[in-house]
């Protein structure tokens, strides 16, 4: 079957010359004098290849090669680029177009010719999308060229809109929180969706985002679905306990019942998925076509920005997190400890603290190893979290010292309090991890604010060290305080 070929050039002398290369090698050649012309008669004949010059009357070669590419009638045909200037801009634009080739005038017939049987090799992938453009093919017009071209400026202008607020998340560091509310209140003004969700796969965190007054069965929902996604990405569901985050509690309110529709987008870094984001939304025409189409658009530019959220959040965490046990070092505790003994100062409100220490550490090093007595001290501060509210503090002091501040805790439920602790870790195994079962036991001292003799952290501090080592001095495994 002869192959057709659409060359368009302004320049007629060039036109000739280059179709004559084109017919002496078996090619239908078919003119164009300038973009418009070129756009129509593309869509109209819909040949195997086209050679656009990129200098052209009305339009230029760069922006027909654009339209055709963008459009599932043309973007099959293989398009070679074909300018008499040597500019390094002129490759870079007829390439980010979609062309295929580019070829500078003063080219050899056989170069012209071997490029062209190369492309047209490589379109055989798109075989079927050319046989179905074929059998839909019909005569256009100059206005119906004009009317896509103008489609497709606004959808540009659109694109890149959209990509300029996303990019502007980047602008500044956030937090993941802020960053997700950024990004879900970016996208609920594309389209409308009811739920969005993030899922950090690692850190098995998911922020849930009510794009309105939904009911808890919608959140639900998407949680539920967001994480079966998950698990189609080697996402281990029932690895361990997934933290929930809303971003936007408030009213609820039971919406109709009725299907959901989910789209979801993976999150990558260094070629890995690392978190799937999703909307759900009601199945109308308008969110199927345009949420997936939109998450695509800024896939990679949110896939860049939540990552660096989550990069700048763990940084966050390793300034204030003790490297061992994942709680809270020395120099944090301190930060919060100063802003609860103001606070306490400000609003005439009572809290307490407790200092802790693991009992005969040393000799539990020296009997068993160091690497038993790090396992110790993480599963101390796991034991001593699960025996504290959301709101209280725990911090690693230094060594086998805990420290733990209880807002809004007078020094009669801050005792009841290391009691529980005490007795939580009289009753563990310490090192079932590494095979081995060893007893430990813990001293406390505890104290309160406001109470005599404490003008400043370091009162408070003293009278507490002073409870502790009186627990230590009458043996151990107790719960000392001072008033």
């Amino acid at each position: 079957m002869e192959r057709q070929v659409l060359i368009a050039d302004d320049n007629r002398l060039v036109a000739q010359v280059t179709g004559a290369i084109m017919q002496q090698a078996g090619y239908r050649v078919e003119f164009a004098r300038d973009g418009i012309e070129a756009a129509t008669k593309a869509y109209s004949i819909l040949p195997d290849l086209v050679i656009l010059d990129i200098e052209m009357p009305k339009i230029k070669g760069y922006q027909v090669c654009r339209l055709l590419k963008e459009d599932p009638m043309t973007f099959w045909i293989p398009i070679i680029m074909l300018t008499g200037r040597e500019h390094q801009s002129d490759m870079f634009w007829g390439l980010k177009t979609g062309a295929d080739a580019y070829i500078t005038k003063g080219f050899k017939p056989k170069q012209l010719i071997e490029k062209a049987e190369e492309l047209l090799a490589m379109s055989e992938v798109h075989r079927e999308a050319k046989e179905l453009s074929r059998k839909r093919r019909r005569a256009v017009t100059e206005e119906y060229v004009i009317a896509k071209i103008t489609d497709l400026l606004d959808r540009k202008l659109f694109e890149t809109t959209i990509l300029n607020d996303i990019a502007a998340l980047s602008g500044s560091l956030k937090n993941l929180e802020d960053t997700a509310i950024s990004v879900f209140r970016i996208l609920s003004n594309l389209f409308t969706f009811q739920v969005g969700t993030l899922l950090l796969l690692e850190e098995r965190e998911m922020y849930v985002y009510r794009n309105w007054s939904v009911g808890e069965a919608t959140v639900e929902e998407a949680v539920e679905r967001t994480v079966e996604v998950a698990t189609g990405y080697a996402w281990d569901r029932d690895e361990g306990n997934m933290r929930i985050h809303l971003l936007n509690p408030g009213p609820q309110e039971e919406e109709p019942s009725g299907e959901l529709v989910l789209f979801h987008l993976p999150l990558t870094a260094q070629k890995r998925v690392y978190g799937i984001l999703a909307v759900i939304g009601q199945p109308t025409a308008a969110f199927r076509r345009d949420a997936p189409s939109i998450l695509n658009l800024v896939s990679h530019e949110l896939s860049m920005i939540l990552d660096n959220a989550r990069l700048y959040e763990e940084a966050k965490k390793l300034a204030i997190t003790d490297g061992l046990t994942k709680i809270y070092n020395h120099r944090f505790f301190q930060e919060l400890f100063d802003k609860e003994f103001k606070r306490a100062n400000r609003y005439h409100t009572v809290f307490s603290l407790i200092m802790l220490d693991i009992d005969h550490f040393k000799n539990i090093n020296d009997s068993y190893g160091h690497l038993l007595g790090d396992e110790i001290l993480k599963e101390m501060a796991v034991l001593i979290k699960g025996c504290l509210r959301s709101m209280d503090v725990v911090a690693r002091y230094g060594g086998e010292e805990f420290a733990i501040l209880l807002p809004e805790t007078d020094l009669e439920s801050a005792i009841q309090t290391a009691e529980r602790i005490r007795l939580a870790v009289k009753n563990h195994e310490f090192g079932s991890a590494l095979g081995k079962s060893i007893p430990v036991t813990v001293s406390q001292g505890v104290t309160s604010y406001p109470s005599p003799g404490i003008y400043s952290k370091s009162d408070m501090v003293a009278k507490a060290d002073a409870a502790l080592y009186e627990a230590k001095e009458s043996g151990r495994d107790q719960v000392c305080y001072r008033e």
